[in-house]
């Protein structure tokens, strides 16, 4: 072998990494939607900066592809080490709220936006328990969101959390009433 053939090894196994790591990460952001974790799911979906590999793709790109992938899985896993940590004095639904309350993961779990998602959690709980007599329907669930997102936008804004203008969008009280749907019709 030459150091040519040695350099097109090297670069043909680059980009072969790079289409493997690819795979792995849809199958991760797969896994992330089956748990209904669209911080999660929203973060392994952004993280390679829309940078997807394929044949024929050039080296450098592999490479940066590979350096923003690398990132985004350390970013996910030290969070997961930090969820399983909290998990032990809370719950999973407490830094699961933490996450969408954020509109994404890696923040670090500081005390006040523990206690943030744990009002929200006890709120959520109360208006669900409320209606647990009720038949469920569509119209209900709509009455049960009308009444939660404006509860969940105040205590995220009293704690100091909303990140948005009123008119906006917000990718956290979105997050936050799918959460509420699933757990109206039990699919959480």
């Amino acid at each position: 072998m030459d150091t040519l053939e040695a350099k097109v090894l090297m670069e043909d196994s680059v980009c072969c990494l790079a289409r493997m790591m690819e795979q792995i990460r849809l199958r991760e952001i797969e896994k992330a939607a089956d748990l209904h974790d669209e911080p999660l799911q929203d973060h392994l979906a952004e993280c390679t900066s829309a940078i997807a590999p394929f044949e024929g793709m050039d080296f450098n790109n592999c490479l940066e592809y590979l350096k923003n992938l690398h990132e985004g899985f350390k970013v996910a896993s030290d969070h997961e080490d930090k969820v399983e940590r909290l998990v032990v004095l809370d719950d999973y639904d407490a830094t699961h709220i933490c996450d969408m309350v954020m509109g994404f993961i890696g923040h670090g779990f500081p005390q006040d936006l523990m206690s943030c998602a744990s009002e929200i959690k006890r709120m959520a709980r109360d208006l669900l328990r409320s209606r647990k007599s009720r038949a469920r329907s569509d119209k209900g669930c709509q009455k049960l969101l009308e009444e939660f997102v404006p509860k969940a936008e105040e205590i995220i804004t009293k704690h100091g959390y909303k990140l948005w203008n009123d008119g906006q969008y917000s990718l956290p009280l979105g997050y936050l009433q799918s959460w509420m749907e699933r757990r109206y019709w039990n699919k959480d």
